[in-house]
């Protein structure tokens, strides 16, 4: 990328993490939750993508450092999973997502869920375009991948 592409490109940092959910916690109720989380993160520039594979989530948030970590600080506070480990970190990246995505694994079996994951799929083919020198994105498509492999 030329330096004038630089100064016209918006650079952020990434990062993916992986949780698990607490078991009480329903597809349902993580939709609503991201419904609120949309609102939030839309003020604070933070967009990205959730994928839930049972009781596993994996997250990929994209935005300014401040940003990242303020939200990821309420996400390990949060009661609804545990377990929070930081696989991958970037920075100096290309915003990948315009919004949030979610996905999850098994989907058609409820037509909410299908259509959530059908939005992430469909974005698919944009975002594999864009893993070079994005570490926890091209994460993020892998697990994909290997969640619906399994």
């Amino acid at each position: 990328m030329s330096t004038r592409d630089m100064q016209t490109v918006a650079m952020i940092d990434a990062l993916l993490y992986e949780s698990r959910a607490d078991e009480r916690l329903t597809d349902a109720e993580l939709e609503v939750i991201l419904i609120g989380s949309r609102v939030r993160n839309a003020r604070r520039g933070i967009t990205g993508a959730l994928l839930r594979d049972g009781d596993r989530i994996v997250q990929y948030l994209e935005g300014e450092p401040a940003a990242i970590e303020r939200t990821l600080g309420a996400i390990q506070a949060s009661p609804l999973h545990h377990d929070l480990a930081v696989i991958e970190r970037a920075t100096g990246v290309e915003r990948a997502f315009d919004r949030w995505y979610m996905g999850f694994r098994g989907f058609h079996a409820d037509h909410r869920r299908a259509a959530a994951t059908g939005e992430w799929v469909d974005s698919l083919a944009l975002v594999r375009d864009r893993i070079e020198g994005n570490a926890p994105l091209a994460r993020l498509v892998a697990l994909w991948d290997e969640f619906e492999a399994a």
